[in-house]
This record gives structure tokens, sequence and C-alpha cells, in this order.
């Protein structure tokens, strides 16, 4: 039986912007990534996912794909690893000043997500759906945040 999730904490999972989504991606293209849980998440493969924020060089529109183990998508439905995804609009985008990157985030969110693999890694997917590609390197830089609650089982 599951915890009372609502009393767990709220942990971030967060990419690496030298080690995750470094590619340029083509509209409608996308780049997959299993980003590990942090160390106070402990020893479950099971979160709730209550928000998604994104930081990025450059205002492009994006989804995020949410895999539920590292084979990502497959033309095999049986084998497909699909839960779900988010939209981020690239009207919703702000920045600071007028500088530096873009801001998006979706809060409110209940989408309770378990790594299948057991690898402790949260699998997802940027998909570019602007008609400019997403470029490659420090001019195409992106950080995404995961919030999450650890769901424990007593």
């Amino acid at each position: 039986m599951p915890a009372n999730v609502d009393t767990n904490p709220l942990v971030y999972i967060r990419s690496d912007k030298d080690v995750h989504f470094t590619g340029s991606i083509a509209q409608n293209a996308k780049e997959d990534e299993s980003i590990s849980f942090p160390n106070e998440i402990g020893h479950t493969n099971e979160v709730v996912i209550e928000g998604i924020a994104i930081q990025a060089d450059q205002q492009l529109e994006w989804d995020i794909f949410l895999w539920t183990g590292a084979e990502y998508d497959n033309t095999d439905l049986d084998l497909d690893k699909f839960l779900g995804y988010i939209n981020f609009p690239t009207a919703d985008q702000k920045q600071i000043g007028a500088a530096n990157q873009f801001y998006t985030a979706k809060t409110g969110l209940t989408i309770p997500y378990k790594d299948g693999d057991g690898t402790h890694k949260l699998h997802c997917s940027l998909v570019n759906r602007s008609a400019t590609a997403k470029n490659a390197g420090a001019t195409g830089e992106v950080v995404i945040t995961f919030m999450v609650r650890p769901i424990y089982f007593v």
C-alpha cells in the first residue's frame, strides 16, 4: 500500500545543460534522455510529477514526452513505452529584461510515473514543434526540471 504522497517531500529531477538535450533538433524531431533520480528520492522507482519547468536559449514550441523505459518509442505498440506528453507553446515563454534564456512552466500536474526499467531514471524526450531547429551546443542549451513527489510503499 502506498504511503500518503501529499506528505512526501517535493524533489527536483533536473537535467544538465552540458549532458542532456545537447544536439540539434529539427521540427517534429526529438532527443531522448534518461535523467537520474537524485539521492533524496531513495529506493523508489515511482513518483508523481507535479510540475515541469523549462529554461531554454531559444524560444521554441516544446513537447516533453514521458516514457516508462529507455526503449522510448517503438513501431510495435506492445513494446512502445509511451506514458504521456505536455506541450509548452512559444507564447507561454518569457524572458526577464528581454535578455538571456526563456522560461516556461506547467504546475498543478498529477502524473503518476514509474520507471519500468528499475534504473531510478526519468525517461523523457524533448520534441521541437517549431519550424526553426533547436541549435546544438552552447546556443541551444535547455534545462528541464521535473517537480516530483516520491511514492513510498509501506
